[in-house]
This record gives C-alpha cells, sequence and structure tokens, in this order.
C-alpha cells in the first residue's frame, strides 16, 4: 500500500548514507535548522544465517538496541523520511519500510521489482526510489493516494481447512465501508501458481463467513477507498477463523526394551528407589514426542510434550517406548495390544494411556514369542464420528520367567582330582552363563562342550585338581539372557590328596 510520508514543513537538503557491506555500521546524517549536518545514532544491519536480516542502533556509550528483525526480507538500501524516521529498502520482495520506533514498523511502499537498491530524498518531501529485478526509479510521496492496496502475507494453516469469518478492526470508517476485504485461497505457498480468484469485496465485519474454497494456504487484500475528507482509515487488526480438516495420528516408531527394565516418570520417586540399577535406555528413532517441536507455535503445545522416562532393572518386566505425532496438534490417547506368535487374535493388554511408554509385569504372561501393536486415537480433541486413529506393530520380543533347570549333576572322584558333569536345560531361550564354586569359594565360569552357549540345552564338565582329602561340595549355577537362573551342588569324598 502506498502510504503517504508526512509533508515536510521546510525542504531540507539530502541526508548522507553511508552503508558497510555485510554487516558495517550505517550512519545517517541530516542536516539541523540551523544548517549543520548532525550525525544520527549508527544504525547496523546484519544478514542472518537464514537469509533474513536486522537493524540494531549503537547509543553513544556503545549499546545496542535492535530495532528491526526479519527471517525472510534483506536490506539493501537504507534512507530517512522527511519526519527523520529510518526507511529501508528490502528484497526480495520490493518493499520499503519505515521504522516507527516502540517495535512499530510500516509497509511504506511495494514495488513491482524484487530488490529496493537506493533511497534518495528529493525536493518538497520527495522520496526517489531505485530498485532492481527490473531496473526502475519511482517517486514516493508525500501527499496522500485517493487509494491504496495491502496485501497480508501468505498465511499456513499447515492443513487443508475451511476458511470462516474474516473480522476486522480500525479507525476512520474501517468498519464501516471505508475498506474491502478480499480473500483468496490455494494449496501452493505461492500465491501466484494455481490460486482461486479474490472473494469479496467484504466491507462489513459482520457479514459472516467468506466464501472461499477450502485449502491450505490463504491471503487477504486490504483495499482504502477514497476517505472523502473524512479522514484516512487504519486497520488495527485483521482476524480469519479458520478449521483445520481433521487428519489421522501417525505411529512412527516402536522401541522395545531389554527384559528386566521397568520405566518410570518424572516427577516420581528417585530411580531406582525400588532396589533396581538406573538403565540406559533405547528411543525410538523419531524422538520428537521427546524434543522440541519445530512448529512456530510449539509454545502453545508446550504441555502435550513428555518428559523422557527414566529406566531401572527389576525382573519379569517388559517396556516399550513409542513416538507419535498429530499435524492437527489433536491430544492423543494410546490403546496396547499383545498376541502370541503363531496366534491370529490380538487381546487387550492396556488401553487409555496418554504417555508415550509403557511397563507390565509378565509374570502373568506365559513363556513364549510375542508381539505388540500400538494403536493411537485422537479422539479426545474430536468428536467420537470424527476421531482417526493410527496403529503399528512392534518387533518379535520373548516372555521367559521359568528358570533353567540343571539335570545330570555328577561327580567323580580320581583323587586328588575329580570330574563333574552336569546339564542345563532353558525352557525356550539359550543359556547365557553357567559358573560353579568349590567348598563356597568364589564363583568361577564354566564353558560348555563346545565352548558355544547358543542353545536352551547344553553339557558342561568341569575337571578339578589338587583337591585335599576329605568330603568336598561343589555347587553349580546356570542362567538365560532373561536373568532367570538356578543352582544345585553335589558332593563327593576324595581319599587321598595335599595335605
Amino acid at each position: 500500500m502506498n502510504t503517504p510520508l508526512p509533508p515536510q514543513p521546510t525542504p531540507q537538503p539530502a541526508q548522507t548514507t553511508i552503508a558497510g557491506q555485510g554487516g558495517g555500521t550505517i550512519i545517517l546524517t541530516q542536516n539541523s535548522a540551523q544548517g549543520g549536518a548532525t550525525p544520527l545514532a549508527p544504525m547496523t544491519y546484519f544478514a542472518s544465517a537464514t537469509g533474513g536480516a536486522e537493524v540494531v542502533k549503537i547509543s553513544a556509550d556503545g549499546s545496542p538496541q535492535t530495532l528491526w528483525t526479519s527471517h525472510e526480507d534483506l536490506v539493501f538500501a537504507t534512507g530517512l523520511s522527511p519526519a527523520g524516521k529510518l526507511l529501508l529498502g528490502t528484497g526480495n520482495k520490493g518493499s520499503v519500510i519505515e521504522l516507527e520506533g516502540n517495535d512499530v514498523y510500516s509497509s511504506v511502499a511495494k514495488s513491482a521489482s524484487e530488490q529496493v537498491t537506493s533511497l534518495i530524498a528529493g525536493q518538497g518531501g520527495k522520496i526517489f526510489v531505485a530498485t532492481a529485478n527490473p531496473g526502475k526509479i519511482f517517486e514516493l510521496g508525500p501527499g496522500y493516494a485517493k487509494d491504496g492496496t495491502f496485501e497480508s502475507d501468505t498465511f499456513d494453516a499447515r492443513i487443508f481447512s475451511h476458511w470462516g469469518r474474516l473480522t476486522w478492526w480500525g479507525e476512520n470508517g474501517a468498519t464501516q465501508g471505508k475498506v474491502a476485504f478480499y480473500m483468496r485461497s490455494g494449496n501452493t505457498s505461492s500465491p501466484e501458481k494455481n490460486w482461486g480468484p479474490w472473494m469479496g469485496p467484504f466491507k462489513n465485519p459482520d457479514a459472516g463467513a467468506v466464501n472461499c474454497a477450502p485449502a491450505r494456504f490463504a491471503q487477504w487484500k486490504a483495499v482504502f477507498l477514497d476517505s472523502d475528507g473524512g479522514g484516512t482509515p487504519s486497520i488495527s487488526w485483521v482476524s480469519l477463523a479458520y478449521q483445520p480438516k481433521n487428519v489421522s495420528p501417525v505411529m512412527e516408531d516402536i522401541a522395545l526394551q531389554d527384559p528386566g527394565v521397568r520405566l518410570q516418570g518424572f516427577p516420581s520417586q528417585p530411580v531406582g528407589a525400588l532396589g533396581g540399577a538406573n538403565v540406559q535406555l533405547r528411543m525410538p528413532q523419531h524422538e520428537g514426542v521427546f524434543s522440541p517441536s519445530p512448529n512456530p507455535d510449539a509454545a502453545a503445545h508446550a504441555a502435550k510434550m513428555d518428559v523422557p522416562p527414566q529406566g531401572f532393572e527389576e525382573k519379569g518386566y517388559q517396556s516399550v517406548l513409542w513416538s507419535a505425532r498429530d499435524d492437527n496438534d489433536d491430544d492423543l490417547v494410546f490403546t496396547i495390544y499383545y498376541r502370541g506368535e503363531g496366534e491370529k487374535n490380538w487381546r487387550l493388554l492396556k488401553d487409555k494411556i496418554t504417555q508415550h511408554y509403557y511397563s507390565w509385569d509378565t509374570t502373568t504372561m506365559p513363556d513364549g514369542a510375542y508381539y505388540l501393536k500400538i494403536v493411537a486415537s485422537d479422539s479426545p480433541s474430536n468428536p467420537p464420528d470424527q476421531a482417526l486413529s493410527d496403529e503399528r506393530e512392534s518387533d518379535r520380543f520373548e516372555v521367559a520367567n521359568t528358570p533353567p533347570r540343571i539335570e545330570a549333576l555328577r561327580a567323580q572322584a580320581h583323587s586328588p582330582t575329580a570330574t563333574i558333569t552336569f546339564e542345563g536345560v532353558s525352557a525356550g531361550s539359550a543359556l547365557a552363563l553357567a559358573r560353579y564354586s568349590l567348598d563356597a569359594g568364589d564363583w568361577e565360569v564354566v564353558y560348555p562342550v563346545g565352548l558355544l552357549s547358543d542353545s536352551p540345552k547344553q553339557k558342561y564338565e568341569i575337571q578339578l585338581s589338587g583337591l585335599a582329602a576329605g568330603e568336598h561340595t561343589i555347587a553349580v549355577e546356570v542362567a538365560d539372557r532373561f536373568g532367570n537362573k538356578t543352582s544345585a551342588k553335589v558332593t563327593f569324598t576324595t581319599t587321598t590328596g595335599e595335605k
């Protein structure tokens, strides 16, 4: 919109602008009423890593103050308005911005070119604007235009949405027909590509919903009509109601923990309060639920973020973590089902879960291999007939709470040596460890015959030598990878030996 600059009572000589390149200091000067050159506070602009820029005022004592910042626009030129306000020539939208102060700025003009490269003060309060791509020279101000137009930035609802009521507020007839609003929508981020036509005009903020096609993106335009001497209308705020289409939540990943790990949330009792050691958890590959959201509105949804649980060892427990997202930012509720390997029907394990993790006591389940299915539903935020869900199955996991057995434990004394043989038998999983203790001494590891513990049934042989004459007791113990273990003992006597 071509917003006029305030008229200059007395023509002033053109100001001098010295602009540093790539983040240098900008020093602006203008002639005072006495005819001398009065330097203004230095202004510094910086190009940001994301392609934007900011304008910083450096006070006489060296302290900085940020006057303007943008994540999209770059500053290509600076100048002063007749009222002494800082003007910024920007790209790549070809806009002239006037800094009003107190973090307020105005879009004074927008050219058909991509960059505003120079701003020069002329006689009678005029500003000459030079642009590039294409190269042109415009004359700006100082009088008011008969009418003007302002187009908003593209609004991204992030989801296909239905548009509702367009309301606004302003002064000098802004709500009595002196400002006409138009609106259009589309499904691409650029309004120039396959968008619908402008719908309107809407001159009354109480007119109801706009008849604009549902889409992901929207843009409004305000046309300021001839004021007829009754004052220039102004707009203070604009509001557009919309209802995003409900989309299904997404179950992203499931991370099963090792057997014998129990999870607890925070705050809670200290980890390990039940006696188990701390455990490093295996996290889902998509950890968005446990980390800050990239959504610009993340602060509004911070309460929905889960704090990562903590784990500790507790025999017999199985734990699972998962990640899920909902593009509507709906609250989610989860249901966990399980089935045994070779079975067809899913059985309910737990429902109405709001956190992204769960632990349960597997001693109530028969030993064997199982699968989990986790269903995410957005029902807490939607009517029953519009709620959607998504599900995901876990990898295979095993439940084994039955301890292994020790069979055929025998001792043959040869004085002063002895041979101990036994078999370890597990209910399902491979044996992980075997050891023995002679006469209540330290435990010693023993490998199975064949050296590899790769089977539920293993044979072991222990050769003892240097035994003293008399009675001896040897205890043996075997354990599986789930921490289940069992022990047995046998007593034998040597008739000769070391003394």
